[in-house]
């Protein structure tokens, strides 16, 4: 009897050769997904560095013109000081303090007294600068020299204190003042640190009458307030009442 092979091929290598046909189609893919996600991850990794460098240029940028304009204000601030510091203001009052009591006490006892220079801005308002000398360093705590201005009316405006040197004489300037004809006296004394009113008197001097120089605006023109045509305004060409029966009377 003839024995029958059986040549059908099995499960296990039907299986077998769809799992190498898989691999073999799923390498491609799985390498390209693999570059898909580092390229996705190297420009997320660059736009990210990109906004921080960004970020860091921003600051710095706002940092520098910060920088920049804080230059230019301390710049504008010196050349305003020094243009002040070289003009010789509107006028110029010494202001001493009394003499002791007694001959010899007079003659060693050196008295504080102060040049106040007072001018005038271009819009109108004026500047102090005190030059002080004779001053005592020797003051009580917490106090120290103050000028202090007596306008025509109202309070007492604080000009600052003086800064001493080693010599006992000191300095002070201010600018931002009432106008050149509002200033009635200026007064030197001894006050507390934050002061609202002078304190002891040191010396005092009153301050001339004086007229600003500043030009004021000339008025607007009656044409500009009332421009050609307005209703309020006559018209030159227009014929007076009576015009027409005069000449009507001329032509007969």
């Amino acid at each position: 009897m003839e024995t029958m092979t059986d040549t059908r091929p099995t499960f296990s290598r039907l299986t077998d050769g769809k799992a190498r046909h898989s691999w073999r189609v799923a390498v491609p893919v799985v390498v390209v997904v693999v570059a898909i996600g580092a390229l996705v991850a190297y420009l997320a990794s660059n736009i990210s560095s990109s906004s921080q460098r960004a970020s860091a240029a921003e600051r710095d940028a706002n940092q520098y013109r910060e920088q920049v304009a804080a230059v230019t204000k301390q710049v504008g601030d010196l050349q305003k000081d020094v243009a002040l510091a070289r003009s010789p203001g509107r006028t110029t009052v010494i202001i001493e303090a009394p003499a002791p009591a007694g001959k010899k006490a007079a003659a060693t006892t050196p008295r504080p007294w102060a040049a106040v220079t007072w001018g005038e801005l271009p819009d109108g308002k004026t500047w102090m600068r005190v030059n002080a000398y004779g001053l005592a360093q020797n003051l009580e705590n917490g106090k120290a020299y103050q000028i202090w201005l007596q306008p025509a009316s109202g309070d007492f405006i604080d000009v600052g204190a003086i800064e001493l040197d080693a010599n006992g004489s000191g300095y002070a300037m201010k600018a931002d003042l009432p106008a050149i004809d509002q200033g009635k006296a200026v007064i030197l004394t001894i006050d507390a640190s934050g002061a609202k009113q002078p304190g002891q008197t040191v010396a005092r001097g009153d301050l001339p009458k004086l007229q600003s120089t500043v030009t004021q605006a000339p008025p607007q023109q009656a044409q500009d307030q009332n421009p050609p045509g307005a209703p309020n305004q006559p018209q030159q060409n227009q014929a007076k009442p009576g015009t027409d029966k005069q000449q009507m009377h001329q032509g007969k």
